[in-house]
């Protein structure tokens, strides 16, 4: 089954794949990470979940179902300021924003799963959709997938 970041960046996809889980993680903590801060995400709870997963951590069950919701609500908020941007009545700028940072949320979400292999296309393809330049994005990607650390 061909995963959303195969339709995206099959390049991509593919050096994730030959990754170990170790770096497959490592590079979809990264992802999440820039797309947070690239998006101005700032909530508490991103904040506590992101230094759990930078350091190695799985999300609990509860944790992973508070992201999820909080991406429902940024999603939402896009649509409704999407509504908006068609009347006229605020720029693109607004829900294009909103947007990134629904997208950068999920990506966390997802970095923090359980099964890497599942896991990390799917929160480095939620970073992805946060740029409209992913140059950058991915030349972080592929640095840490071949970083060789002594944690493998």
């Amino acid at each position: 089954m061909m995963t959303r970041l195969e339709s995206l960046a099959p390049d991509l996809a593919d050096d994730l794949r030959r990754a170990s889980p170790t770096r497959q993680r490592a590079a979809s903590v990264a992802a999440s990470e820039f797309a947070i801060t690239r998006t101005g995400v700032d909530h508490p709870l991103v904040k506590k979940a992101l230094e759990h997963v930078r350091g190695g951590g799985i999300l609990a069950a509860k944790t992973k179902a508070e992201l999820d919701a909080l991406v429902a609500r940024l999603d939402e908020e896009y649509f409704d300021l999407q509504q908006a941007t068609e009347e006229g009545r605020i720029s693109s700028d607004e829900y294009t924003l909103r947007f990134g940072q629904a997208r950068a949320v999920a990506a966390l979400s997802f970095a923090g799963g359980e099964n890497v292999i599942e896991a990390a296309p799917e929160a480095i393809y939620e970073a992805v959709a946060t740029v409209d330049d992913n140059a950058e994005l991915t030349a972080l990607i592929r640095s840490v997938l071949s970083t060789s650390g002594s944690q493998e």
